[in-house]
């Protein structure tokens, strides 16, 4: 949509940015707070388990977010963007404070997989979203600095976690408090492209008008929408989405690997207590924040693919690092460790939603994204059981080089079946 592709960012891009931003944060904060959550329950009898089982509970709402991805992403392409991500976002806040109130270890498990039926849901709604609003030059870095607010909601929940250390309880009930977002959610547009796409042109036109201040004219262009389905997705776009689905699976792998454990990381590396092992957890976390904004700059500087291939390398290779003097008992290289892995993965993770969405066209943009997150959450789901399972069997150092090969095996999909879209307009 020219007008859209072409318009200056203006004060609605910034309210824009503002409101899915402040939802992103608490999207991190919703997953994040299990990291905190973990080591807490081994105070309470009710909820002790092994470290497969607590990887198990870690995963849960990861696996949660899969279906989420999948159902949400292609509801998104039937009932538009807003109405989609307000469902989610009313699901995961409502989970949540549900979670607060389980009586066992199998109890939080389920109420957690229900928190990521809502998480899963929000992240590719949110991003396809956002991305048909932004102008066609600088939606590369717009959508890498939506997802640095994941490093803010990163940050505030390593701080709440400090604040109310005695109470996983209140942990879990301050992510439910995204519900008081849901009237400023409501107030937004419907997507102008998803509306054309509809045929709703005179809504489209009305909301051009609203958030650019001046009217336009749109133009329906007859036979455009598709089937929407995995098998048509697969069938028309079977190489995009081979490469998403790997490189999806391997950041998520990389990231919830390692951060959903990284408290008990640093504890056993470190021979530091847990509660300390939380201020270590932010330190990593504010590393996150340039990482975000260093691919930001390179997105539209040398592109989408050689950014995020980039980071992904960067952010294995971080990990091997970790591996190397994780017995070494050298706490400032074990921590300059998990420092650059947290800003390479993070800003590989900045790149991946700038680049997703700019693969597919409009009518396949939300089931699109919606599977390459799926995607995410299967790789995101298998970590946290996968390092569990091998520190009970080895050692802390061991699972992290598992999750650097990888990352190094997504950075090498990425630059070997990728293709680059810098510059290039939505359709």
């Amino acid at each position: 949509m020219e007008v859209i592709d072409k318009a200056k960012f203006g004060r609605f891009h910034y309210i824009l940015l503002a409101i899915l931003g402040t939802v992103w944060a608490f999207i991190a904060i919703n997953t994040l707070s299990v990291s905190f959550v973990i080591p807490l329950l081994s105070k309470e009898p009710a909820f002790q388990g092994s470290l497969s089982k607590l990887g198990a509970m870690g995963s849960a709402a990861l696996w949660g977010m899969l279906f989420g991805a999948w159902f949400f992403g292609t509801v998104a392409d039937y009932i538009g963007r807003k109405n989609a991500l307000t469902l989610a976002v009313s699901l995961f806040g409502l989970g949540s404070i549900a979670s607060s109130f389980a009586n066992s270890l199998n109890q939080l498990i389920a109420l957690r997989f229900i928190v990521g039926l809502g998480l899963g849901g929000a992240l590719p709604v949110a991003s396809s979203y956002f991305a048909e609003f932004m102008p066609a030059k600088i939606r590369g870095a717009m959508i890498s600095i939506l997802e640095s607010f994941w490093a803010i909601g990163t940050i505030i929940i390593g701080i709440v976690a400090i604040l109310l250390k005695a109470s996983w309880r209140s942990i879990l009930l301050f992510g439910g408090s995204v519900l008081l977002l849901l009237p400023i959610i409501l107030w937004l547009p419907e997507s102008p492209r998803f509306l054309a796409l509809k045929g709703k042109t005179k809504e489209a036109e009305r909301v051009i008008e609203r958030i650019l201040g001046r009217k336009a004219e749109i133009k329906v262009q007859e036979g455009k929408q598709a089937k929407i389905t995995i098998i048509e997705l697969w069938k028309k776009y079977g190489k995009i989405t081979l490469m998403l689905s790997i490189a999806w699976f391997s950041i998520a792998f990389a990231y919830y690997g390692f951060f959903i454990w990284l408290p008990r990381f640093l504890a056993a590396t470190l021979k530091i207590t847990v509660f300390k092992s939380f201020q270590y957890f932010i330190i990593t976390a504010v590393a996150q924040l340039p990482g975000y904004w260093s691919a930001a700059y390179l997105l539209e500087r040398i592109g989408r693919k050689k950014t995020l291939s980039t980071y992904l390398l960067l952010s294995g290779l971080a990990g091997v690092m970790f591996y190397h003097y994780a017995s070494s008992g050298k706490v400032y290289m074990i921590l300059t460790s998990a420092v650059l892995f947290s800003f390479f993965n993070l800003g590989a993770w900045g790149a991946i939603y700038a680049y997703t969405p700019e693969l597919y066209p409009t009518e396949v943009r939300g089931t699109g994204t919606g599977w390459a997150g799926a995607m995410a959450r299967i790789g995101g789901g298998l970590a946290p059981i996968l390092a569990g399972k091998i520190m009970e069997t080895s050692t802390v150092g061991v699972a992290v080089l598992v999750i650097a090969v990888i990352s190094i095996i997504g950075a090498l999909d990425v630059l070997t079946l990728g293709k680059e879209t810098k510059g290039v307009e939505l359709v």
